[in-house]
């Protein structure tokens, strides 16, 4: 059975990689500031948050940003649905690093201006995950089920990419407007196998072992505006709905039946739009304090086979919408930055609190996924160089329902439901190049533009 998910990883019988999935932008800058940057978005990773925010950029800048992820996931007191039988606690944690935004932009002017253009790449959804799992299912009443050992190994490798071309323009001394094409790629595969056995060894285990490869590729837009005075500062962007193409196969193989099973599905995907709504004020020269509001409309993201009297599904749980635990959620994210100066530098500190709901939940329990996330960083700026750090922590505790079997699963009707806490810790570096000596770069663009 293919499980019709397009942008979560499928969960493991015994442990589920939960995926943060608001759609913040890159920059260890704003995430020092709890990623509250909508109406400032004024350094190289603008067009991530708010492509307005580009025409702010006095010289081109060249940006890369990297990230060190860590996650532990833990599941107790998960109790079979039928009260027969308790799954002993589970804990899984893993850690990657990856290369997270490139980018340049190049500001100009044209027909008397000022307008930025920028080509960058994202890495928007990582979904890396590995885990070895033994869990216990002890019987609660001499009618229960017989002690069983279940063994698991998952491995997820991969995510979700965007290039983007984006541009904004000044139309006034205040009013910036922007936008950008991003350009979706979506590859990962999940490898599972998991096998139950009783603890004595009497019976030959029972086992199940699939490899599941996911694809999707489409397009959105994403347009933004920031209004800019020299105390305060408003900035308004929507993410376009995705259209695209999903595709993925599932090649099983269990101890039910000798013959491989292989299924595929091909669909039509719309990942869902969004909306943020930020404000920025300086209450004094060396200080800044941000707040973001962000919605998000995740029952709209869809799956649709086109298929006569088959209901398009969530992208996230694989159920049509009357059946489906996914809701739409808004987020709030509050930063605030003060800068030390130096003799040609600034060292800045920052720090930030955030309120991040997730659309995805199981749809037999449908109790909230609510992570709040603090956060922190510093850096080193010079007028031709900016390097920054900021390290983020998240956690959420939630009533989640799983499968510990052998046997496909249905997340309407888990095997037991129990509590699962999510920990998550990312270490963001970004390094960005300021040309201060952009004659000839001016040259070359007025020849090619005609400014």
């Amino acid at each position: 059975m293919l499980l019709a998910v397009a942008c979560l990883p499928p969960a493991g019988a015994a442990a589920q990689s939960t995926t943060v999935f608001n759609r913040t932008g890159s920059g260890a800058r704003a995430a020092g500031m709890a990623n509250a940057f909508i109406a400032v978005s004024d350094d190289g990773t603008a067009a991530s948050w708010n492509p307005a925010g580009l025409a702010q950029l006095r010289k081109p800048e060249l940006s890369v940003v990297s990230t060190t992820a860590g996650q532990a996931n833990r599941a107790e007191a998960f109790l079979a649905r039928d009260e027969l039988s308790i799954f002993s606690p589970l804990s899984a944690s893993y850690h990657t690093t990856y290369l997270d935004f490139a980018s340049l932009a190049v500001p100009v002017t044209l027909a008397g201006k000022q307008v930025t253009f920028q080509g960058a790449w994202r890495r928007i959804y990582t979904f890396d995950f590995r885990d070895n799992l033994v869990i216990e299912r002890e019987p609660l009443t001499p009618d229960g089920p017989p002690r069983t050992r279940i063994e698991a190994n998952a491995d997820t490798v991969g995510g979700v990419d965007l290039l983007s071309l984006a541009g904004a323009v000044r139309l006034t001394s205040r009013l910036t407007l922007g936008g950008s094409v991003n350009f979706w790629r979506g590859d990962w595969t999940a490898a599972q196998s998991i096998s139950a056995s009783s603890p004595s060894g009497s019976e030959l285990p029972d086992f199940r072992t699939t490899v599941d490869t996911n694809r999707i590729r489409g397009h959105n837009l994403s347009l933004g505006l920031l209004l800019t005075y020299p105390r305060w500062s408003v900035g308004l962007v929507h993410q376009g709905p995705m259209p695209g193409r999903y595709s993925g196969t599932v090649d099983a193989i269990d101890s039910a039946s000798p013959d491989r099973e292989v299924a595929s599905l091909d669909a039509d995907l719309r990942f869902p739009r969004a909306v943020g709504l930020g404000a920025a004020w300086r209450p004094a020269p060396l200080w800044t304090v941000a707040f973001d509001l962000t919605w998000d409309d995740w029952t709209s993201g869809e799956l649709d086979l086109g298929l006569e009297g088959v209901e398009p599904v969530s992208i996230f749980d694989g159920q049509p919408r009357d059946r489906t635990g996914t809701r739409n959620t808004l987020s709030a994210n509050a930063g605030a930055e003060h800068l030390f100066r130096g003799e040609g530098f600034l060292v800045p500190l920052r720090f930030g609190v955030a309120w991040e709901p997730q659309g995805q939940r199981n749809p037999y329990v449908r109790d909230p996924v609510n992570f709040v996330m603090l956060a922190a960083g510093t850096g080193y700026n010079t007028n031709s160089l900016k390097f920054d750090a900021a390290f983020q922590y998240r956690w959420a505790r939630f009533q989640d329902g799983d499968d510990f079997s052998v046997g496909p699963s249905d997340p309407f009707f888990p095997q037991a439901v129990g509590e699962r806490n999510v920990r998550e810790w990312r270490v963001k570096l970004s390094v960005i190049l300021r040309i201060t000596d952009t004659e000839k770069l001016r040259g070359v663009f007025g020849r090619i533009f005609g400014g």
